[in-house]
């Protein structure tokens, strides 16, 4: 217990509380340090598919811009003013600011948030971009109307932000369902390229340390 104590000290009682609330649910075995140990495993297992999956959509859409304002799409003023320019959505804020910075399409691509990239999967770009290009670019997304498809793929794309973020601030993610988050992943690399989510399933570790959640069969 005292080494506990230890560590509830140096990590706060505020953040193993969320820990501690779970295991009071579970069989005695499963501790709020062994489910905060889980954790951290599961969030490191997870930053293989997040990446890849963040590098394949950012570089489909990119694709797509390439393709319907030119190789410097980022100082295109046409595709710029037909960005999301409020508070709440500030894409174009972001690639100016990105296009100030950088002399390169690709350093731009680079740097861009990921919230700018879930910004060009939405119904203002059906008939500029998603109409047109859609069949082009994500081919193997499943066949359907392309703003159908990119309304999905806006979706999945949000939830993979989400999880990225809770990531990034070292949040719980015990109680998401990591499943579907990796099968959103799966669904967004498959749309791009489907050789590429094969070698991504033969590499990760995420599907490995998910099996092994030691919630699985432990609530009471």
């Amino acid at each position: 217990m005292a080494a506990y104590d230890a560590l509830r000290r140096a990590l706060s009682a505020e953040r193993l509380s969320t820990y501690e609330r779970i295991a009071s649910t579970c069989n005695p075995d499963v501790t709020a340090e062994s489910l905060y140990l889980w954790n951290m495993r599961m969030c490191g297992a997870l930053m293989m598919p997040v990446h890849l999956c963040e590098v394949v959509i950012r570089n489909a859409a990119a694709s797509v811009l390439a393709r319907q304002h030119g190789p410097r799409w980022p100082w295109n003023d046409a595709f710029r003013r037909r960005l999301p320019a409020s508070s709440s959505a500030f894409a174009r804020t972001a690639l100016e600011q990105a296009a100030c910075r950088a002399t390169s399409t690709s350093e731009i691509v680079a740097n861009l948030p990921m919230v700018f990239w879930q910004q060009l999967f939405t119904c203002r770009f059906d008939s500029t971009l998603w109409i047109p290009a859609l069949n082009g670019v994500l081919r193997h997304a499943p066949s359907a109307h392309p703003s159908v498809i990119r309304k999905a793929m806006h979706v999945d794309i949000g939830r993979i932000r989400n999880l990225r973020n809770r990531i990034a601030h070292h949040e719980p993610i015990l109680e998401r369902d990591i499943g579907a988050d990796l099968a959103a992943i799966g669904r967004l690399i498959h749309a791009r390229c489907p050789h590429t989510l094969g070698w991504l399933q033969r590499h990760e570790r995420a599907t490995t340390v998910l099996a092994a959640s030691p919630l699985l069969g432990k609530r009471r």
